[in-house]
Protein backbone atom coordinates (compact mmCIF):
# COMPACT_ATOMS: atom_id res chain seq x y z
CA UNK A 1 0.00 0.00 0.00
CA UNK A 2 1.13 3.96 -0.39
CA UNK A 3 -0.37 5.17 2.18
CA UNK A 4 1.98 5.96 4.99
CA UNK A 5 1.90 3.78 7.84
CA UNK A 6 3.74 3.27 10.98
CA UNK A 7 4.05 -0.68 13.49
CA UNK A 8 3.02 -0.20 16.83
CA UNK A 9 4.46 -3.25 19.16
CA UNK A 10 0.80 -3.08 21.57
CA UNK A 11 -2.57 -1.83 21.23
CA UNK A 12 -1.64 0.82 23.49
CA UNK A 13 -0.51 3.20 21.19
CA UNK A 14 -3.67 5.78 20.53
CA UNK A 15 -4.70 4.91 17.17
CA UNK A 16 -6.89 8.72 17.16
CA UNK A 17 -3.40 10.31 17.13
CA UNK A 18 -1.24 8.07 14.27
CA UNK A 19 -4.73 8.43 12.06
CA UNK A 20 -5.12 12.53 12.88
CA UNK A 21 -1.41 12.89 11.45
CA UNK A 22 -2.35 10.83 8.61
CA UNK A 23 -0.56 7.59 8.73
CA UNK A 24 -2.65 4.07 9.11
CA UNK A 25 -1.74 2.38 12.27
CA UNK A 26 -0.39 -1.27 12.38
CA UNK A 27 -0.01 -3.62 15.21
CA UNK A 28 3.05 -6.66 15.50
CA UNK A 29 1.29 -9.95 15.99
CA UNK A 30 2.15 -13.77 16.95
CA UNK A 31 2.64 -15.68 14.59
CA UNK A 32 3.35 -19.84 14.03
CA UNK A 33 5.92 -19.12 11.34
CA UNK A 34 9.56 -19.37 12.03
CA UNK A 35 11.80 -16.89 12.43
CA UNK A 36 14.96 -17.45 11.92
CA UNK A 37 16.45 -14.17 11.89
CA UNK A 38 15.40 -13.07 15.05
CA UNK A 39 16.21 -15.87 16.67
CA UNK A 40 19.65 -15.24 15.26
CA UNK A 41 19.81 -12.58 17.49
CA UNK A 42 17.52 -12.82 20.15
CA UNK A 43 17.45 -14.84 23.46
CA UNK A 44 15.09 -17.53 23.33
CA UNK A 45 12.00 -17.60 25.33
CA UNK A 46 12.13 -14.03 26.68
CA UNK A 47 10.84 -12.17 23.47
CA UNK A 48 6.92 -13.14 23.08
CA UNK A 49 5.86 -14.16 19.80
CA UNK A 50 4.79 -10.41 18.44
CA UNK A 51 7.90 -9.53 19.24
CA UNK A 52 10.39 -11.69 17.44
CA UNK A 53 8.30 -11.45 13.99
CA UNK A 54 8.40 -7.85 14.93
CA UNK A 55 12.22 -7.86 14.66
CA UNK A 56 12.14 -10.59 12.06
CA UNK A 57 10.19 -8.30 9.68
CA UNK A 58 12.20 -5.14 10.41
CA UNK A 59 15.85 -7.19 9.57
CA UNK A 60 14.28 -8.81 6.61
CA UNK A 61 13.90 -5.32 5.38
CA UNK A 62 10.03 -6.10 5.11
CA UNK A 63 9.61 -2.72 7.40
CA UNK A 64 11.13 -0.43 5.07
CA UNK A 65 8.00 1.89 3.67
CA UNK A 66 7.04 2.52 7.42
CA UNK A 67 7.46 5.83 8.49
CA UNK A 68 7.95 4.52 12.26
CA UNK A 69 8.27 1.52 14.35
CA UNK A 70 6.57 2.36 18.08
CA UNK A 71 7.28 0.46 20.72
CA UNK A 72 5.13 0.88 23.41
CA UNK A 73 6.56 0.15 26.98
CA UNK A 74 4.88 -2.41 28.02
CA UNK A 75 7.45 -4.93 29.57
CA UNK A 76 10.70 -5.64 29.97
CA UNK A 77 10.87 -7.72 26.80
CA UNK A 78 9.52 -4.89 24.43
CA UNK A 79 12.02 -2.23 26.10
CA UNK A 80 14.76 -5.09 25.24
CA UNK A 81 13.35 -5.38 21.90
CA UNK A 82 13.82 -1.16 21.16
CA UNK A 83 17.17 -1.09 22.38
CA UNK A 84 17.97 -4.34 20.00
CA UNK A 85 16.34 -2.17 17.04
CA UNK A 86 18.09 1.07 18.04
CA UNK A 87 21.49 -0.66 17.86
CA UNK A 88 20.35 -2.46 14.28
CA UNK A 89 19.27 1.15 13.22
CA UNK A 90 23.04 2.39 14.05
CA UNK A 91 24.80 0.00 12.41
CA UNK A 92 24.53 -1.26 9.09
CA UNK A 93 22.54 -4.01 10.06
CA UNK A 94 19.78 -1.74 10.27
CA UNK A 95 19.83 -0.02 7.29
CA UNK A 96 16.35 -1.07 6.40
CA UNK A 97 14.83 -0.51 9.50
CA UNK A 98 12.60 2.68 9.62
CA UNK A 99 13.23 5.17 12.99
CA UNK A 100 12.20 3.62 16.12
CA UNK A 101 10.80 5.59 18.85
CA UNK A 102 9.81 4.57 22.15
CA UNK A 103 6.40 5.43 24.01
CA UNK A 104 6.70 5.43 27.67
CA UNK A 105 2.78 5.25 28.64
CA UNK A 106 2.81 3.83 32.23
CA UNK A 107 -0.78 2.55 33.63
CA UNK A 108 -1.28 3.80 36.68
CA UNK A 109 -3.93 6.14 38.45
CA UNK A 110 -1.31 8.57 40.38
CA UNK A 111 -1.44 11.86 39.50
CA UNK A 112 2.27 12.21 38.99
CA UNK A 113 2.31 9.46 36.87
CA UNK A 114 -1.04 10.93 34.74
CA UNK A 115 1.10 14.47 34.48
CA UNK A 116 4.22 11.77 33.15
CA UNK A 117 1.83 10.13 30.50
CA UNK A 118 0.22 13.30 29.30
CA UNK A 119 3.61 15.13 28.32
CA UNK A 120 4.58 11.63 26.87
CA UNK A 121 1.67 11.76 24.59
CA UNK A 122 2.44 14.82 23.36
CA UNK A 123 5.27 14.08 22.39
CA UNK A 124 4.40 10.91 20.49
CA UNK A 125 1.67 13.92 18.68
CA UNK A 126 4.73 15.72 17.83
CA UNK A 127 6.86 12.99 16.46
CA UNK A 128 4.44 11.28 14.10
CA UNK A 129 3.75 14.35 12.79
CA UNK A 130 6.89 14.95 12.14
CA UNK A 131 6.93 11.49 10.53
CA UNK A 132 4.23 12.41 8.49
CA UNK A 133 4.44 16.28 7.90
CA UNK A 134 0.87 16.79 9.23
CA UNK A 135 0.74 18.28 12.85
CA UNK A 136 -2.25 17.26 14.10
CA UNK A 137 -4.40 19.97 15.51
CA UNK A 138 -6.55 19.75 18.66
CA UNK A 139 -9.56 19.91 16.05
CA UNK A 140 -8.34 16.80 14.10
CA UNK A 141 -7.63 14.76 17.28
CA UNK A 142 -10.93 15.63 18.43
CA UNK A 143 -12.47 14.41 14.94
CA UNK A 144 -10.62 10.95 14.91
CA UNK A 145 -11.68 10.57 18.57
CA UNK A 146 -15.26 11.02 17.58
CA UNK A 147 -14.97 8.59 14.79
CA UNK A 148 -13.00 5.99 16.85
CA UNK A 149 -15.82 6.24 19.58
CA UNK A 150 -18.10 5.52 17.57
CA UNK A 151 -16.42 2.30 16.53
CA UNK A 152 -16.24 1.42 19.54
CA UNK A 153 -19.50 1.53 20.13
CA UNK A 154 -20.00 -0.66 17.21
CA UNK A 155 -17.50 -3.29 18.65
CA UNK A 156 -19.15 -3.07 21.89
CA UNK A 157 -22.68 -4.28 20.05
CA UNK A 158 -21.19 -7.23 18.63
CA UNK A 159 -19.13 -8.27 22.43
CA UNK A 160 -22.94 -8.24 23.61
CA UNK A 161 -23.61 -10.65 21.75
CA UNK A 162 -21.24 -13.03 23.48
CA UNK A 163 -22.76 -12.56 26.50
CA UNK A 164 -25.06 -14.53 28.79
CA UNK A 165 -26.69 -16.65 25.77
CA UNK A 166 -24.03 -15.86 23.15
CA UNK A 167 -24.79 -16.13 19.63
CA UNK A 168 -21.89 -16.04 18.05
CA UNK A 169 -18.72 -18.30 18.28
CA UNK A 170 -15.20 -16.77 19.27
CA UNK A 171 -13.64 -18.20 16.37
CA UNK A 172 -15.95 -16.22 14.24
CA UNK A 173 -16.46 -13.04 15.93
CA UNK A 174 -12.97 -12.77 17.75
CA UNK A 175 -11.11 -11.66 13.98
CA UNK A 176 -13.71 -8.85 13.97
CA UNK A 177 -13.41 -7.64 17.31
CA UNK A 178 -9.37 -7.54 16.42
CA UNK A 179 -10.19 -5.29 13.26
CA UNK A 180 -11.02 -2.30 15.50
CA UNK A 181 -7.30 -1.34 15.57
CA UNK A 182 -6.38 -1.12 12.06
CA UNK A 183 -9.57 -0.92 10.22
CA UNK A 184 -10.75 2.63 9.70
CA UNK A 185 -13.29 3.51 11.82
CA UNK A 186 -16.38 4.39 9.49
CA UNK A 187 -15.95 1.23 7.46
CA UNK A 188 -15.72 -0.64 10.51
CA UNK A 189 -18.45 0.35 11.95
CA UNK A 190 -20.26 -0.37 8.72
CA UNK A 191 -18.99 -4.00 8.54
CA UNK A 192 -19.48 -4.26 12.69
CA UNK A 193 -23.46 -3.21 12.53
CA UNK A 194 -23.79 -5.70 9.53
CA UNK A 195 -22.28 -8.27 11.31
CA UNK A 196 -24.13 -7.66 14.56
CA UNK A 197 -27.85 -7.08 12.85
CA UNK A 198 -26.54 -10.90 11.18
CA UNK A 199 -25.78 -11.97 14.28
CA UNK A 200 -28.50 -11.06 16.46
CA UNK A 201 -30.89 -13.08 14.33
CA UNK A 202 -29.37 -15.91 15.51
CA UNK A 203 -30.43 -18.60 17.76
CA UNK A 204 -28.05 -19.05 21.03
CA UNK A 205 -25.45 -21.12 20.88
CA UNK A 206 -25.03 -24.78 22.93
CA UNK A 207 -22.27 -25.82 25.12
CA UNK A 208 -20.22 -24.48 27.75
CA UNK A 209 -18.98 -20.71 27.45
CA UNK A 210 -15.32 -20.09 28.53
CA UNK A 211 -13.57 -17.00 29.30
CA UNK A 212 -10.02 -17.10 27.72
CA UNK A 213 -7.30 -15.24 29.85
CA UNK A 214 -3.15 -15.04 30.85
CA UNK A 215 -1.19 -13.78 27.87
CA UNK A 216 -3.72 -11.89 25.72
CA UNK A 217 -4.19 -13.83 22.23
CA UNK A 218 -3.99 -11.59 19.33
CA UNK A 219 -5.13 -14.35 16.80
CA UNK A 220 -8.23 -17.11 17.16
CA UNK A 221 -6.16 -20.35 17.17
CA UNK A 222 -6.96 -21.43 20.64
CA UNK A 223 -10.70 -20.20 20.04
CA UNK A 224 -10.68 -23.30 17.17
CA UNK A 225 -8.74 -25.87 19.39
CA UNK A 226 -11.88 -25.12 22.61
CA UNK A 227 -14.72 -24.92 20.28
CA UNK A 228 -13.72 -28.06 18.72
CA UNK A 229 -14.40 -29.54 22.41
CA UNK A 230 -17.70 -28.27 21.92
CA UNK A 231 -17.40 -24.99 24.42
CA UNK A 232 -18.04 -21.66 23.27
CA UNK A 233 -15.14 -18.89 23.78
CA UNK A 234 -17.34 -15.95 25.10
CA UNK A 235 -15.22 -13.46 26.01
CA UNK A 236 -10.76 -12.48 26.39
CA UNK A 237 -8.85 -10.67 28.79
CA UNK A 238 -6.49 -8.74 26.45
CA UNK A 239 -7.14 -5.57 23.63
CA UNK A 240 -7.43 -7.88 20.66
CA UNK A 241 -10.94 -9.58 21.71
CA UNK A 242 -14.00 -8.48 23.63
CA UNK A 243 -11.26 -5.86 25.48
CA UNK A 244 -10.73 -4.29 21.90
CA UNK A 245 -13.17 -1.64 22.53
CA UNK A 246 -13.61 -0.62 26.24
CA UNK A 247 -14.71 2.14 27.08
CA UNK A 248 -15.09 6.05 24.82
CA UNK A 249 -12.55 8.12 24.98
CA UNK A 250 -13.91 11.41 27.15
CA UNK A 251 -12.34 14.33 25.93
CA UNK A 252 -12.63 17.89 27.46
CA UNK A 253 -10.48 20.91 26.86
CA UNK A 254 -7.87 18.46 26.17
CA UNK A 255 -8.00 15.72 23.59
CA UNK A 256 -4.36 14.56 24.02
CA UNK A 257 -4.61 14.33 27.54
CA UNK A 258 -7.61 12.65 26.93
CA UNK A 259 -6.24 10.11 25.14
CA UNK A 260 -3.55 9.70 27.64
CA UNK A 261 -5.97 8.95 30.10
CA UNK A 262 -8.20 6.57 28.23
CA UNK A 263 -4.73 4.40 26.89
CA UNK A 264 -3.47 4.60 30.31
CA UNK A 265 -6.31 2.83 31.97
CA UNK A 266 -8.10 0.83 29.90
CA UNK A 267 -5.78 -1.02 27.60
CA UNK A 268 -4.57 -4.21 28.93
CA UNK A 269 -1.35 -5.64 28.43
CA UNK A 270 2.04 -6.83 30.46
CA UNK A 271 2.05 -3.63 32.74
CA UNK A 272 -1.63 -2.97 33.70
CA UNK A 273 -1.68 -3.17 37.52
CA UNK A 274 -2.58 -6.83 38.72
CA UNK A 275 -5.79 -5.57 41.06
CA UNK A 276 -7.57 -3.99 37.53
CA UNK A 277 -6.76 -7.32 35.60
CA UNK A 278 -8.60 -9.06 38.90
CA UNK A 279 -11.43 -6.81 38.69
CA UNK A 280 -11.92 -7.06 34.80
CA UNK A 281 -11.51 -11.23 35.17
CA UNK A 282 -13.77 -11.45 38.22
CA UNK A 283 -16.86 -9.67 36.04
CA UNK A 284 -16.69 -12.53 33.63
CA UNK A 285 -17.02 -15.36 36.12
CA UNK A 286 -20.43 -15.19 36.72
CA UNK A 287 -21.02 -15.45 32.76
CA UNK A 288 -18.58 -17.75 32.10
CA UNK A 289 -18.65 -21.89 33.16
CA UNK A 290 -15.39 -22.83 32.41
CA UNK A 291 -11.68 -20.85 32.11
CA UNK A 292 -8.89 -21.51 29.90
CA UNK A 293 -5.39 -19.58 30.78
CA UNK A 294 -3.11 -19.30 28.35
CA UNK A 295 0.21 -19.25 29.80
CA UNK A 296 2.85 -19.75 27.02
CA UNK A 297 6.53 -20.42 27.89
CA UNK A 298 7.96 -16.94 26.68
CA UNK A 299 4.97 -15.34 29.30
CA UNK A 300 7.24 -13.20 31.88
CA UNK A 301 4.54 -11.31 33.25
CA UNK A 302 1.00 -12.97 33.29
CA UNK A 303 1.66 -16.15 34.98
CA UNK A 304 2.35 -14.53 38.22
CA UNK A 305 -1.44 -14.23 38.76
CA UNK A 306 -2.03 -17.84 37.94
CA UNK A 307 -1.63 -18.91 41.18
CA UNK A 308 -4.35 -16.40 42.93
CA UNK A 309 -6.75 -17.26 39.76
CA UNK A 310 -6.63 -20.76 40.44
CA UNK A 311 -7.57 -20.58 43.96
CA UNK A 312 -10.59 -18.33 43.02
CA UNK A 313 -11.60 -20.86 40.41
CA UNK A 314 -11.37 -23.64 42.35
CA UNK A 315 -13.53 -22.05 45.29
CA UNK A 316 -16.01 -21.36 42.70
CA UNK A 317 -15.76 -24.85 41.22
CA UNK A 318 -15.10 -23.35 38.08
CA UNK A 319 -13.19 -26.19 35.92
CA UNK A 320 -10.50 -24.70 34.02
CA UNK A 321 -7.21 -25.52 31.72
CA UNK A 322 -3.59 -23.41 31.96
CA UNK A 323 -1.79 -24.31 28.51
CA UNK A 324 1.83 -24.01 28.02
CA UNK A 325 2.07 -24.43 24.73
CA UNK A 326 2.45 -21.28 21.65
CA UNK A 327 -1.28 -19.82 21.50
CA UNK A 328 -0.40 -19.73 17.74
CA UNK A 329 -0.39 -23.24 16.91
CA UNK A 330 -2.80 -26.17 17.37
CA UNK A 331 -2.29 -27.50 21.07
CA UNK A 332 -1.18 -31.01 21.36
CA UNK A 333 -3.04 -34.15 21.77
CA UNK A 334 -2.52 -34.47 25.33
CA UNK A 335 -3.97 -30.63 25.88
CA UNK A 336 -7.00 -31.30 23.29
CA UNK A 337 -7.52 -34.24 26.18
CA UNK A 338 -7.28 -31.97 28.75
CA UNK A 339 -10.12 -29.13 26.95
CA UNK A 340 -12.17 -32.39 26.11
CA UNK A 341 -12.38 -33.47 30.01
CA UNK A 342 -12.57 -29.63 31.03
CA UNK A 343 -15.49 -29.08 28.49
CA UNK A 344 -17.58 -32.47 29.82
CA UNK A 345 -17.42 -31.14 33.58
CA UNK A 346 -18.35 -27.45 32.50
CA UNK A 347 -21.18 -29.36 31.00
CA UNK A 348 -22.24 -31.70 33.95
CA UNK A 349 -22.24 -28.44 35.74
CA UNK A 350 -24.51 -26.67 33.34
CA UNK A 351 -26.97 -29.77 33.54
CA UNK A 352 -27.03 -29.33 37.29
CA UNK A 353 -27.26 -26.02 37.93
CA UNK A 354 -30.38 -26.15 35.35
CA UNK A 355 -31.62 -29.11 37.75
Amino acid sequence: MDEPYIVASWPCVPVEIVRAAGLRPTFAQGLGDPTPIADSCLEPNIFPSRLRHLVEAARAGLLRGASRIVIARTSDADYKCFLYLREFVRTEAGSAIPPVVLFDLLQSHSEDVRAYDVARTYALVEELGSASGRMPSDDDLRHEIARTNRARAAARRLTELRRIAPRVAGTEVFPLLAAFWEMEPDQYVTLADEAAREIAARSPLTGPRVLLTGAPVDDSALHQAIESAGAVVVAEVGPWGSGAPGEDVRCDDDPVAALADKYRTDVIGPRTPVDAVRRWTGRLLDEVDAVVVSLPLDDAVFGWDYPVLREVLVARRIPHVCLRGSPHESPPPADHARLDAMVAAASQLQETSRG
